[in-house]
């Protein structure tokens, strides 16, 4: 179904090939199991049944979510940190699917601070809105500000949460409860299944039990599939300097993959699309860096064509580029998907990169259980309420 592109026979970059050979590294990492014995290992693990239930969920939810559709005229996802990350990762196909359809109602994007702390990002919520909050612990100050606000003013409000006695749940008019569970770390299994409910509202994946069980499986296939993200830890873990590239759909899973780097890696991380590194940070890449491109959607002659000319410039540059994609070249290093591009893709590429942070992590001895310091520094903003 996937598999790495990697080692002596997978590319003909020395720079490459001397850093996925490190034996010491690779010998730790294959010690590790797809399912542990790490926390995150553990969590990634869960993940499918994550998304199995997070579908039966919105299978449920169906006729009531059809029924505020249908009064609203905007839809306007809010989230922060990882629940930003793939509301922005479903926004595209949510939008393309509407055009299939015919449908012509708007979706906004709303980061929930800026949606709390006045509208200096030139959007305000409407009576007319239906509000998708998403929040994993549902008690996010942000987020459940954000809801309350739009609540007040007339606004259809959907929870996305793990947690259904939660803040948000209890301002919403419907809560799509995701069974994901405790998270002790970053956002994995959670995540997993925020993504799978906004694809699958507005259809961009099925619901029905044969679906939802076939996608679980496809999905176990890659928790299993462990070898090929840990083949790549060392070359990953060992760059100065991560500069992961978005094209098209895959642009929301840049910030997933900058936010898992960050947190699990505690390694420099620069989330950006292709053009815009391109076009001014390239200036910044050094040989001892490496590069991260993300693309889920279908092959186009065009793109395909665009990022053999960033291969080809980053080759000069002495900076190798592990690819994540449903057509990620053989002969270098990379994971190439094996879920149809679009919605489906998306969420095997999340799983792919949570795998990849993990590998990274313990390639370059980061690894770590829960936060250094959101849960120790980073305090809640109860003045937002």
């Amino acid at each position: 179904m996937t598999g790495a592109a990697t080692g002596d026979d997978a590319t003909r970059d020395p720079l490459v090939r001397a850093r996925l050979a490190d034996p010491a590294n690779l010998a730790e990492l294959a010690g590790l199991a797809p399912d542990g014995p790490d926390e995150m290992g553990r969590e990634l693990a869960e993940g499918p049944a994550a998304v199995e239930g997070a579908l039966a969920a919105v299978e449920h939810a169906a006729p009531l979510l059809a029924a505020l559709f249908d009064q609203v005229r905007r839809t306007v996802l809010v989230g922060t940190g990882a629940s930003l990350a793939v509301a922005r990762t479903a926004a595209p196909s949510w939008r393309k699917r509407d055009r299939e359809q015919g449908r012509d109602r708007a979706l906004v994007i709303r980061e929930s601070t800026a949606a709390v702390l006045g509208d200096a990002d030139g959007e305000a919520f409407l009576p007319t809105d239906l509000v998708v909050a998403i929040s994993q612990s549902g008690s996010s100050p942000e987020t459940v500000a954000a809801a309350r606000r739009a609540a007040a003013i007339g606004c259809h409000v959907v929870a996305v949460s793990a947690t259904a006695a939660s803040p948000l749940c209890e301002v919403a008019r419907l809560a799509v409860v995701t069974p994901s569970g405790h998270e002790g770390g970053a956002a994995t299994k959670s995540a997993l299944a925020a993504l799978a409910v906004l694809l699958a509202i507005r259809g961009v994946v099925a619901t029905d039990a044969a679906f939802r069980a076939a996608l679980a499986g496809r999905l176990r296939d890659v928790v299993a599939d462990w070898p090929s993200a840990a083949a790549l830890g060392p070359l990953l873990g060992d760059a100065e300097r991560l500069w992961i590239l978005g094209l098209g759909s895959a642009a929301g899973l840049t910030a997933s993959a900058g936010l898992l780097w960050h947190e699990k890696a505690h390694r420099p991380a620069v989330a950006i699309s292709v053009s815009e590194f391109r076009h001014g940070p390239v200036e910044a890449a050094r040989p001892g860096d490496a590069v991260l491109l993300l693309d889920v959607d279908p092959p186009v002659t065009a793109r395909t064509g665009y990022l053999e000319l960033l291969r080809d410039e980053l080759g000069r540059l002495g900076v190798p580029m592990v690819t994540l994609a449903p057509d990620a070249p053989a002969d270098q290093p990379g994971v190439r998907l094996g879920l149809a591009p679009g919605g489906p893709a998306a969420l095997e590429a999340l799983l792919r990169l949570q795998q990849l942070a993990r590998a990274t992590a313990h390639a370059a001895g980061a690894y770590q259980d829960g936060f250094r310091v959101l849960r120790a520094i980073v305090q809640a903003a109860p003045i937002l309420d």
